[in-house]
């Protein structure tokens, strides 16, 4: 019998994004058995939410175009890169000046065109062919090379150097990295990310000869600590924000979700007999929600990826099923559930559905957002679904 994967994508993913990371999962799966079959659930693009009147609520709304440094400095940086990809060029303006000699200075200056050169660089577009489009590399390449900040960190340095190149190296990735999580494509793996910002210093010069000091992680153990993701998953007090580029898939799921579970009970009844269902994010509240609310035998395996279904359980907010109500009988044996503490969307769920959920901890590394689809490029992941998959 042919064993079916669905998977069932999150909140704010439309077709291009789901075709990523399905490629990704699908990869994946053949790394377990050539034999699993992968099935689309794209709720998005029918059921989604969408602006009826592009945007006429929002006030000056904008529509988007579509030493070794320690590791939780480095960590906390590229927390700071992900809420602002120029932070690094912008500290670079205000921490140096002084008189440039001639030579230093045309050396400055030719920096901008060599790095929109790395837009259409061979090798990096190669390097990055399986992990992401060309076009949000090139249009993070133009957007840190148009910048003011660009700009004032080389009128700030004395000279091009190994700090200045990482910097730069670190701008255009961090800036890849934000195209990717507007467009809701997985971000890179960090193995895949640090080896970009190496070879994006090779070509902007190399490495000085000798060591050097990365500056900005030393100043992130004051600055950059108080703001990585381990003191927001302290704090945190609530399932989304409202500023949440995709918040509106939650409030219409919440409104209009009987639709999308509908959906997805189309898609399993065409799957055969024998069937996986893996849902990311809002894709593992609704589908806890439909496998409350209706037997579905041929579901042999739920898998929950970053899911916030334990959470709205707890605070009584999960519309199939009040708090202190077991699941049904006929909900699937079997419940895997992955989760990881720097992703704030992400809940365990074997305390509190004791004895029907297996929780699973994932750790990306990334920070939150980015930690919120990097699930599908960690070991643990697919080591796991090896194991529940024969």
């Amino acid at each position: 019998m042919t064993k079916t994967v669905l998977f069932v994508h999150g909140t704010g993913v439309r077709k291009a994004s789901y075709e990523v990371t399905a490629a990704r999962i699908m990869q994946g799966l053949h790394g377990i058995s050539p034999s699993l079959k992968l099935e689309a659930c794209l709720w998005g693009d029918p059921y989604g939410a969408r602006l009826g009147q592009g945007g006429a609520s929002i006030p000056k709304f904008a529509p988007l175009a579509s030493a070794a440094p320690d590791t939780e400095q480095q960590k906390a940086l590229w927390e700071l890169l992900a809420r602002d990809p120029l932070f690094e060029l912008r500290e670079l303006t205000a921490s140096s000046g002084g008189l440039v000699p001639p030579v230093a200075r045309a050396t400055l200056q030719a920096l901008p065109a060599t790095m929109q050169a790395l837009s259409q660089d061979a090798a990096l577009l190669a390097l990055l062919s399986r992990h992401a489009p060309s076009l949000p590399w090139q249009e993070a390449v133009s957007a840190v090379v148009g910048s003011a900040a660009l700009r004032g960190a080389l009128t700030a340095a004395k000279g091009v150097d190994t700090p200045l190149r990482l910097a730069l190296a670190r701008a255009m990735v961090a800036s890849l990295q934000q195209a990717l999580l507007d467009n809701n494509v997985p971000p890179l793996p960090i193995p895949l990310r640090d080896r970009l910002v190496n070879d994006c210093i090779d070509k902007l010069g190399g490495r000085d000869l000798g060591g050097f000091t990365d500056w900005v992680t030393g100043k992130l153990y004051g600055l950059g600590l108080r703001l990585a993701t381990a003191k927001a998953r302290r704090e945190r007090d609530a399932l989304f924000s409202a500023a949440s580029p995709t918040a509106g898939d939650v409030v219409m799921y919440q409104a209009r979700g009987a639709r999308i579970r509908d959906y997805i009970a189309e898609r399993i009844a065409l799957c055969g007999d024998d069937v996986v269902v893996i849902a990311h994010s809002l894709g593992g509240i609704a589908c806890v929600d439909l496998l409350v609310e209706r037997a579905l035998p041929q579901v042999k395996l739920l898998v929950t990826v970053g899911s916030q279904a334990p959470f709205l359980y707890e605070i009584d907010a999960l519309s199939s099923l009040p708090f202190g109500k077991p699941l049904p009988e006929h909900f699937p044996a079997r419940w895997v559930n992955f989760y990881d503490c720097d992703d704030l969307l992400s809940y365990a769920a074997s305390r509190v559905f004791a004895g029907r959920a297996t929780d699973h901890e994932v750790r990306s590394g990334q920070p939150f957002p980015l930690s919120h689809s990097a699930y599908w490029d960690t070991e643990v992941l697919w080591k796991t679904l090896a194991v529940q998959l024969k």
